[in-house]
């Protein structure tokens, strides 16, 4: 079974910024880094581990699987079109898998145009790091944010909104990279049918990424994958806590 998803978002300039400490950084360098690391990109055939996990209001483990689906990665924008798409491959019986790994999936991609997401209601600021080698804090938030509606299909805001942490330091390369991003929903309880719980009221969504430094065929500037993503949707009646593992193909 096949996926396919498409996402509008703003496309900017590609510009590599090379910059040699964490500390000092501003708005407009972190733009900079993001519009560089989170770009179009060839099509990468990953593998995604996906684990699944359901628990009720006390905690007792109601659902949970572990399978591997295989996802298309195209890159985070697209500089022409201003857009991102993903698909996801799996077998007849592992639909789910595929289903639920997708909220991993959509994490990452928002967290790569959050910061290039021009909104009047966003502001951006940065948490200095303390000493060479310590990480800076980019925090993103939003104003005030609707009700906490997921989509039809998979557990993910219908309209992000909330707070949002990345750290940045020094890769391995030397220059200044996105290490991991945070995601925090903001908005009042709304209720809906969750796979898994059934009908519940959506009380919380919080999402995870780890980055991974790559270098892609014939491109000279290094490019962030997801490394591994994982969403919690808590709700009253349990959470669905959804982590996915990425590593290119062989």
């Amino acid at each position: 079974m096949s996926h396919r998803l498409g996402l509008t978002l703003l496309a900017s300039a590609f510009c590599y910024p090379m910059m040699q400490a964490a500390t000092g950084v501003d708005v407009a360098q972190i733009q900079a880094l993001a519009k560089a690391y989170f770009r179009d990109s060839t099509e990468i055939p990953m593998n995604v581990a996906v684990t699944t996990l359901v628990t009720d209001r006390s905690g007792k483990v109601k659902h949970q699987s572990q399978s591997i689906v295989v996802m298309v990665f195209r890159g985070y924008m697209n500089q022409a079109a201003g857009s991102f798409s993903l698909r996801t491959n799996s077998g007849m019986f592992n639909a789910a898998a595929a289903r639920d790994s997708m909220s991993g999936d959509l994490a990452a991609f928002f967290a790569g145009g959050l910061i290039s997401m021009k909104s009047s209601h966003r502001a951006i600021e940065i948490q200095q790091a303390s000493a060479a080698g310590k990480p800076a804090v980019v925090i993103v938030k939003d104003g005030e944010c609707p009700q906490l509606a997921l989509m039809p299909r998979w557990m993910f805001p219908q309209h992000p909104c909330g707070s949002a942490q990345f750290t940045v330091n020094l890769g391995s390369r030397g220059a200044l990279t996105f290490q991991h991003f945070s995601f925090e929903s903001s908005g009042s309880p709304v209720a809906a049918k969750v796979t898994y719980l059934g009908d519940v009221q959506v009380l919380a969504f919080h999402a995870e990424v780890q980055f991974q430094e790559a270098m892609l065929p014939g491109d000279p500037n290094p490019y962030l994958w997801p490394m591994e993503a994982t969403t919690s949707t808590s709700t009253n009646k349990g959470r669905v806590t959804i982590s996915n593992r990425y590593s290119p193909k062989k």
